[in-house]
């Protein structure tokens, strides 16, 4: 299945403006610190969501040099022809630089370089430390007057963080360390590992000859991952038969497995735990597997996405994708032109008439968001649960020269029906963040189906149309609850179980509208992801 490309030209349209931004800008810093945060600097200057000044941005993060170490202060005061940075160590002065003319990313980022140089020669402490270290810190402060879901991340944590969303070179193990013990707690189905016999509960031993007793978990990590077809060697106990074992294995291309499928009495659940580029090719298959073994006897699915953080935009788009024939399933808003996106279905849905139930909680977002959103209002799905958690933004990830990540949100989304999911969320067709787990409460849920009208009066007005009062009326009828709810589950199969019901519910409810408890808001630049996980990152990884 493809998707329908919003806008081409964006994308061509886009190069060329990055490009003429440069050619007007003074040249890259020849060092290192200094050409590192000058691209920092570009890159926000460029795509943050809102217009922010490289002097701000410098001397918040020129502030931090007092947490790396505390006789530091930076301070910005009028000199006789122009202003000053003044760098001021242990109450005298270390360091006097002239703050640049203009708001130029590259300047003020050869300034920052300046900064860095002097504090390693004034400090002992500083000088000590990584240069990874200072340059963190340093980011940390920056991003920090940015928002929160934009960050900094060093070499290695974006290493690890590519590797989440795009794969490995590895065996496919997933290890529990605990006392000095690296116990193998899952293995890839059809992963090295797996195909050799490796099993959940062995012990690893060693890789490579080299013990992993009394290495940290991270030295283990990276020693068993390594380029594709690379050969590696792990040597494991089996506690069951008391037999040790050497195994030399082929590293292959290793993806986090973010589907989980059950199946009975004519509903299949697929429970996606996050978005990274394999997702909807998971979901493809499962559905392809269902279809093949229950066949007529499939009465609906369930969509769990409970709890689910978010991953990747374009996996979240190509899931809605699965399910709907025809229509919008997202659009993104911000202030550079190649954010503004249109995203809608292919046409080549796989499941476009299978009865949907959506489950989420207060922890779904983002990802999740999207494709409830999208199912709930076309029309396609009945989202059962609690509000969600309403994180609406988009983040690009932009490699740094150093190969750390600087992840920045740059747009916000909007829901088919015209919302903003940006602290609003999605609030629930049918909501069960008030209910138990019991048989009464399975009984109100349906009540609330069949009742005529609705007990909020926001939930019947269309959802675009709301005000900021009248949307914090709509999602306390129905507050986020975190928590995977047993009474979630039931009232979805009973949904499905019931087609009379079902079409009720999806039918009768529209995407204006939502049964709610009583009351107790993308084109990509090549080679770049864009992220919308409220956490950040997603869940840890095989090896």
């Amino acid at each position: 299945m493809s998707l329908r490309p919003a806008a081409v030209l964006a994308r061509a349209s886009f190069v060329l403006l990055i490009l003429a931004g440069c050619a007007e800008r003074q040249a890259l810093p020849n060092d290192p610190a200094g050409r590192l945060f000058a691209r920092g600097l570009d890159e926000i200057t460029d795509l943050y969501i809102t217009p922010v000044s490289s002097r701000k941005l410098v001397l918040s993060g020129a502030a931090r040099l007092s947490r790396l170490d505390d006789k530091f202060s930076v301070s910005e005061t009028p000199g006789p022809d122009h202003t000053e940075v003044v760098l001021t160590y242990d109450g005298r002065e270390a360091a006097v630089y002239p703050t640049p003319s203009h708001d130029d990313p590259h300047d003020w980022g050869a300034l920052m370089g300046r900064l860095v140089a002097a504090a390693k020669a004034a400090s002992p402490a500083v000088a000590a430390l990584s240069e990874e270290q200072i340059d963190k810190s340093l980011f940390d402060g920056i991003t920090a007057s940015l928002d929160r879901f934009s960050r900094y991340s060093s070499p290695e944590v974006a290493r690890d963080q590519r590797a989440m969303r795009d794969g490995f070179g590895g065996i496919g193990v997933t290890l529990d360390v605990s006392n000095d013990e690296f116990r193998v707690s899952a293995v890839t189905p059809h992963a090295p590992a797996y195909l050799a016999g490796i099993r959940a509960d062995d012990r690893l031993l060693a890789v490579d000859r080299i013990p992993t007793a009394g290495r940290s978990e991270s030295d283990v990590i990276h020693a068993l991952r390594g380029p594709i077809l690379s050969p590696v060697e792990v040597t494991v106990y089996r506690p069951s038969t008391a037999q040790k074992r050497t195994y030399r294995l082929q590293r292959e291309l290793v993806i986090l497995p973010t589907v989980t499928v059950s199946r009975g009495a004519g509903i299949a659940i697929l429970q996606v735990a996050s978005f990274n580029q394999n997702t909807t090719q998971q979901i493809v298959e499962a559905l392809s597997e269902i279809k093949r073994e229950m066949g007529p006897q499939l009465r609906g699915l369930v969509l769990d996405l409970r709890s689910n953080p978010g991953g990747l935009l374009d996996q979240a788009v190509s899931l809605a994708d699965v399910f709907i024939a025809k229509g919008p399933i997202i659009s993104t808003i911000g202030r550079h032109p190649a954010s503004r996106q249109y995203f809608e279905a292919s046409g080549d849905s796989v499941a476009p008439q299978v009865p949907v139930v959506v489950l989420i909680n207060g922890g779904s977002a983002s990802s999740s968001e999207i494709v409830a959103a999208a199912l709930q209002d076309t029309g396609r799905a009945v989202v059962v649960g609690s509000a969600s958690y309403g994180k609406g933004t988009v983040q690009t990830v932009l490699r740094l020269p150093n190969n750390g990540e600087l992840t920045l949100t740059w747009a916000q989304l909007v829901a088919p029906s015209g919302y903003l999911l940006n602290d609003h969320g999605v609030v629930p067709t049918l909501c069960t963040s008030d209910l138990g787990d019991d048989d009464t409460s399975l009984r109100i849920a349906l009540q609330r189906v069949t009742a005529s009208g609705v007990t909020v009066p926001a939930a019947s007005r269309p959802r675009a149309s709301l005000d900021e009062t009248a949307w914090s009326v709509l999602r306390h009828s129905c507050p986020a609850r975190q928590g995977d709810h047993a009474i979630d589950v039931t009232v979805a199969k009973r949904l499905l179980a019931d087609p009379a019901l079902y079409s009720q519910a999806v039918h009768t409810i529209g995407p204006a509208q939502s049964i709610a408890a009583a009351p107790s808001g993308a084109t990509l630049r090549p080679g770049e992801p864009a992220l919308t996980g409220a956490a950040g990152t997603l869940s840890s990884s095989p090896r």
